[in-house]
């Protein structure tokens, strides 16, 4: 009855503790996606949020030889032809002013519109976005200006005019997942971190903390369960209850059956093969479980087992 008690006011606790979580304002969700490796073989840099940008090395001139897209390959992205042109062919120039360079994110102090690129408009069919359009822009490095003097920040953005590897990453701190001392962050184009926020990439989606570092097995700040891969889920794992029936909800989002459950309280109780806490019972390996489910601590009533008890195993 105790057992039965305690996890009813922790039900209670977690659905109020829900509702508090959903009064408060929803973390933004930061999406990254892979479109622009249907375009080259080395990927232009995703910017977020359904944007790239590529910078051409070693040529002015998108050539449709060198576009993966057009090797009819079946992708998850497409041209719309009927709405916008391929687009083969020159592509404006990297400006610099007054020692800016025209990269994405430095456009916000740009005079606006001083940085033309040519944009490549892909669609999709996935819903990560409210729009089925993806947008990679492309301009090509100017002439005279060596890879090698460019900075970290710029030379990210290479690649070699016919897609392939420009070197870009050598020396450059990228996007993606950093491990540090065990925790993952995800650094995003501009060298911070994404942190108060959800992250979708990679048909995942994964919660940043203040300090940008993934949470793993926990509740976040807005009530959703994530599990130990850090993976958003639909459901809270622990105990479930319909009518007088008493269920255990794991932690990978099945429930308990023909097994023991070992609770918070060191206590083990043994769910049948329907996924129901047994009561007042002989479990089918022999162990006596009281009428809270809570196994006796005596071993098995067959004498033969080798087994001491759950999670107890025999010194012979």
């Amino acid at each position: 009855m105790f057992k039965k008690n305690l996890a009813i006011l922790l039900l209670a606790f977690s659905l109020s503790a829900a509702s508090v979580f959903a009064s408060m304002a929803a973390p933004s969700t930061v999406t990254m996606e892979n479109c622009g490796a249907y375009l080259f073989s080395w990927r232009p840099v995703d910017c977020g949020n359904g944007q790239s940008f590529a910078i051409l090395s070693g040529g002015d001139t998108i050539l449709e030889k060198d576009v993966v897209l057009n090797r009819g390959y079946d992708y998850a992205y497409t041209f719309n032809p009927n709405m916008y042109s391929r687009p083969w062919g020159q592509v404006p120039e990297l400006v610099n002013i007054d020692g800016v360079w025209g990269i994405p994110e430095n456009w916000s102090v740009l005079p606006e519109g001083s940085q033309p690129a040519t944009r490549i408009v892909l669609l999709t069919n996935n819903k990560n976005f409210s729009s089925n359009e993806r947008y990679i822009d492309v301009v090509h490095l100017p002439a005279g200006v060596s890879a090698s003097s460019l900075p970290p920040e710029v030379r990210k953005y290479l690649i070699n005019v016919d897609g392939s590897d420009a070197g870009a990453y050598q020396g450059t701190v990228t996007s993606g997942w950093v491990n540090e001392n065990g925790q993952w962050k995800y650094r995003k184009q501009d060298g911070s971190f994404i942190s108060n926020s959800w992250l979708a990439v990679d048909e995942q989606q994964y919660y940043l903390n203040e300090d940008g570092i993934m949470l793993a097995d926990t509740i976040t700040p807005d009530g959703i369960y994530v599990n130990g891969k850090g993976e958003r889920t639909n459901y809270i794992p622990g105990w479930k209850q319909n009518g007088d029936t008493w269920r255990y909800l794991k932690k990978n989002g099945s429930y308990a059956a023909s097994t023991w459950i070992q609770d918070s309280d060191g206590k083990w109780y043994y769910f049948n093969l329907g996924g129901r806490m047994v009561t007042n019972t002989t479990t089918p390996d022999g162990y006596y479980v009281d009428e809270n489910g809570v196994w006796d601590g005596q071993p098995a009533a067959d004498s033969n087992k080798k087994n001491l008890g759950p999670g107890v195993l025999s010194t012979e």
